[in-house]
């Protein structure tokens, strides 16, 4: 894996010519932040110099706080994986000609696989990059489509109280029992997420009215924790009008 002084030398000529990009702990991504982030990860291997160059989109408003792929890799036939190019060793035996074509595949081939999705109906039409049982909810309270997120939330939430009937745990395996009824106050942050969208699931159900404050919070919970607050301004989401209109 190369160092961080390494991935800014393969980036150099990329970052000269597109000042709408920024490079930030392995990865560069397209600023202005909006609701979403986009970019290219250098992915480090178990072993060795080489690395991988991997498309990623991450819904900020998810309230997230580390960095991971949102992705249905394994699910998907080839054609529709995301991006990942594998960088041999051999970058290092001329790196002025490495740092040309790694710049040239991120700005040619990573990054115009994300550049589009800036909303919930793009990552939708974009399954590779999409999460399936998180995501649909996200993108409806992000429209304002607050019957249905809770119809979403809802539904994931008894198929996971029948996993556990059936003696599994939930599907990251992070608590049980499962129920919107155990959520509390202190759950509205947490780092699990099925404990924060069962929080959002409760709201949906008891206080619409203050879900577009929420994902507010969750999205500059996530800047804050990447650290991303000089590239971000808070913008509104949809759903915003649900509230003025009430």
């Amino acid at each position: 894996m190369p160092s961080d002084k390494e991935r800014r030398m393969l980036i150099r000529p990329l970052m000269k010519r597109r000042p709408d990009l920024a490079y930030h702990r392995q990865y560069v991504f397209i600023k202005p932040l909006g609701h979403y982030l986009r970019g290219v990860f250098f992915g480090s291997g178990s072993y060795g110099r080489y690395f991988t160059l991997e498309s990623f989109v991450i819904p900020l408003f998810a309230g997230t706080t580390y960095h991971y792929f949102r992705r249905t890799r394994k699910t998907l036939p080839p054609e529709q994986q995301p991006f990942d190019r594998y960088i041999k060793e051999t970058w290092l035996e001329d790196p002025e000609r490495a740092a040309q074509e790694v710049s040239d595949i991120i700005e040619h081939e990573a990054l115009p696989a994300v550049a589009n999705i800036a909303s919930p109906e793009a990552a939708n039409a974009r399954p590779e990059y999409a999460k399936d049982d998180i995501d649909p909810a996200l993108g409806a309270c992000f429209n304002g489509d607050f019957d249905e997120a809770e119809r979403i939330i809802v539904d994931y939430v008894e198929k996971n109280k029948r996993g556990h009937l059936m003696g599994f745990k939930d599907l990251r395996g992070v608590f049980e029992p499962y129920s919107l009824d155990l959520v509390t106050e202190a759950h509205r942050n947490h780092e699990m997420e099925d404990w924060r969208i069962a929080y959002l699931g409760k709201l949906l159900k008891t206080d619409r009215s203050k879900v577009p404050a929420l994902l507010h919070e969750w999205e500059e919970v996530t800047v804050n924790a990447f650290k991303l607050n000089k590239y971000w301004t808070r913008t509104p989401f949809p759903c915003d009008w649900w509230t003025r209109s009430r």
